[in-house]
């Protein structure tokens, strides 16, 4: 399953890391600082931030290698017009073989501007040279017959006289992103919003620089020609995100997102339920039991299905056990909510890439998704497919054009009239924060024609000899773009940022933060398909089973320390590694954007529990999870450097050899060969050095 913190470069529905910038004057001004400044602001994700840098060097120097970077932030940030004019100046220079991905971004920009033959020419190259056989590839392929379908799309357009589709005024839409909207009742409107977070925190300095935080708020409004939309009572909590809600049947619930944290890689959400109170209010909202949330994986934009006898939620995940990024799972609500174990809806529905917002609805039996990978016009397109008796899904049909556009189109919901709904979309139209198309907005449609309930417009189908879609490679990373539903920071700097002086990344720098130790449950992980972040996880949720395992051996007076000695490794060890793991990758990719050649050591070591031949094996399968990490970080943004040679990795899977005498290797005494820290310590990955290649 590939790794996705992944609100979205698509659905950009709660899109994130949006940066108001001022426009500066250069005079005065060190270019390599501006450089820097662009590079770093590309590795931490704050594209916005990365495209105003870029375009500040651009103006005095101009290499490919800049208008790639510029490029990329452009896509990022989906300015896809700025994105195609710099990838084409790449494209015609002499040094366009310098970036094996070029064909392929310029090919996916291109598409987002319905320049389908364009595209197929950019997709075509790409795979004449690409010769790995994983996502890319197989993304390659697909969007290449994508264009071809898209093309067919545009000549079965939905006339005007039959469906209208109407753009919200300015009570609901914003220059930000606004999403999933649905009716409550007769009168009122439901929506999610992103808002810039007044309540500063307690404790927080009053800096003048002070970022401004931008949070997602679900709001209301009974009239949108004459007011615009107010927080809502109960669910919208200071500090936290509140997103993507949907009503039960009876009208006596709403389910919603909550999301934690404030930066896309660290935001986790989790869904919600709030009760109708006296006044049509809300009562505090209760978080869904696990199985239905995980303490691991997000979970979001819930969707109901009912029946007389049943209801079942729908949800988004990028939980274990999906097909690819964040898919589509399903589970039936019954009286204990801890006994519903959700399952996912298969590769019918789900692919290698992400699927989002479904709605179902119980009329039709029909589900409603958004997917960038089914064929379609653009980003995320809309599609259907119908849920049969025996439990099957029909193979998903495209909405088509006007409800689908070359943009990201997503959040389609039906109203009661079954002739009426809304979805969101950044297509033209939609009001921007900068460039064109950042910004989801709301569009209310309507058939203007009389439609049987199970009716739907005039759709182009999938054709019939679409090849099967190939099994995802345990080892490939996903096109990770942007968190679904998880906004990031909004930052707003007073003045220019107060730069380093020069853009060099040292060797130095880079070991000082070596050697870098890992660390593993025991047997973990235990195939070559598992990411580090994904043993990492699980691993970080066993403190109190150590405690609850190790501790009873001790004396009552003795525990306390003890106790204290585990929550150190994890806290300090544990996370505080994984953390600094980041920041080893962040100075990394600057160095490879700074043409350093280097070789990268990197250790596993096991506890001496098993054999030595089998803890070698666990040692590589260690250093594998690892590698994942690695060249899936920030958009897989190390993984061209590996490719072309320049970044080279050394595996020593050393096993027991290198663990130190006196750790109990007794098979039947766990609390202290397994749950000790002592032997805890000796489970890891090392990286160890950073060299110059010869």
């Amino acid at each position: 399953m590939k790794n996705r913190s992944n609100f979205i470069a698509s659905p950009i529905m709660l899109l994130a890391i949006l940066f108001l910038l001022p426009l500066t004057n250069t005079q005065g001004q060190n270019l390599k600082a501006y450089e820097k400044a662009a590079n770093d602001a590309f590795v931490k994700k704050e594209y916005y931030n990365a495209v105003h840098y870029y375009e500040i060097v651009l103006r005095s120097k101009k290499t490919p290698g800049l208008y790639y970077q510029y490029a990329e932030s452009c896509r990022l940030s989906h300015a896809y017009q700025a994105a195609e004019d710099a990838y084409k100046k790449v494209v015609d220079s002499k040094d366009k073989n310098l970036f094996p991905m070029l064909e392929f971004y310029y090919g996916i920009t291109l598409k987002h501007n319905a320049k389908y033959n364009d595209a197929k020419r950019a997709f075509k190259y790409f795979l004449q040279s690409y010769r790995k056989d994983n996502f890319y590839k197989a993304k390659a392929e697909q969007e290449l017959k994508s264009c071809d379908f898209a093309k067919q799309l545009v000549k079965n357009t939905i006339p005007k006289n039959e469906l209208e589709v109407t753009h919200l005024n300015e009570n609901v839409n914003t220059k930000y992103s606004d999403f999933g909207a649905h009716e409550v009742g007769k009168d009122t409107l439901y929506y999610s919003s992103l808002r810039f977070d007044r309540k500063e925190e307690e404790g927080t300095p009053k800096e003048k620089d002070l970022s401004k935080t931008m949070i997602s708020r679900l709001l209301s409004t009974a009239n949108i020609e004459k007011e615009k939309g107010k927080e809502i009572d109960n669910l919208d909590i200071p500090h936290l995100h509140s997103a993507n809600s949907t009503l039960s049947h009876d009208g006596k619930r709403l389910y919603f997102t909550r999301c934690s944290g404030k930066r896309s890689d660290s935001l986790r959400c989790e869904i919600f339920v709030s009760e109708r109170i006296a006044n049509g209010k809300w009562s505090a909202a209760e978080r869904l039991p696990n199985p239905i949330n995980s303490n691991t994986a997000t979970t979001t934009q819930p969707n109901l299905e009912w029946h007389s006898d049943s209801e079942w939620l729908y949800f988004v995940s990028d939980r274990a056990g999906g097909q690819g990024g964040m898919d589509i799972w399903r589970v039936e609500l019954k009286e204990d909510l801890t006994t519903c174990e959700p399952y996912n809806l298969g590769q019918t529905i789900n692919s290698r890439d992400e699927e989002a917002t479904p709605f179902y609805d119980s009329k039709t039996n029909r589900l409603y998704f958004a997917s960038r990978w089914h064929f379609g016009l653009g980003g995320y397109d809309i599609f259907y497919s119908e849920h049969d008796k025996n439990g099957e899904w029909s193979e998903p049909v495209n909405m088509g054009i006007p409800f689908n556009s070359a943009a990201n189109d997503l959040y389609f919901v039906i109203n009661d009239n079954d002739s009426t709904g809304y979805i969101a979309s950044n297509r033209e139209g939609s009001r921007s924060l900068t460039k064109e198309s950042c910004c989801n907005d709301i569009y209310y449609y309507a058939f203007l024609k009389p439609m049987p309930p199970a009716d739907t417009p005039e759709v182009v189908e999938v054709p019939l000899d679409t090849p099967d879609i190939v099994e995802v490679p345990v080892d490939t990373p996903a096109i990770v773009e942007v968190p679904l539903d998880t906004p990031d920071i909004v930052e707003v700097p007073v003045d220019t940022p107060d730069v380093p002086k020069t853009i060099e990344v040292t060797l130095d720098e880079l070991n000082k933060l070596l050697p870098l130790s890992l660390y593993f449950h025991n047997n973990e992980p235990r195939d070559l398909e598992t990411s580090y972040s994904s043993t990492y996880n699980r691993y970080t949720g066993m403190r109190n089973r150590y405690k609850k395992e190790h501790l009873p051996q001790y004396d009552i007076s003795k525990q306390e320390q003890i106790a204290q000695k585990i929550d150190d490794f994890f806290e300090s060890d544990v996370k505080g590694n994984y953390e600094k793991m980041h920041t080893f990758f962040d100075e990394l990719i600057v160095a490879m954007q700074n043409d350093f050649q280097l070789e990268i050591s990197i250790q596993g070591y096991t506890s001496p529990r098993a054999t030595a031949e089998y803890n070698k094996k666990l040692a590589n399968r260690r250093i594998t999870s690892v590698r994942k990490d690695m060249f899936s970080y920030k958009d897989a943004a190390l993984k061209p450097y590996l490719e072309s040679g320049q970044l080279t990795i050394k595996e020593l899977p050393l096993g027991e050899g290198k663990a130190p005498t006196g750790i109990s290797d007794d098979i039947n005494d766990p609390r202290n060969s397994i749950f000790s820290v002592e032997a805890s310590a000796q489970r890891k990955v090392n990286f160890i050095v950073v060299n110059t290649q010869d």
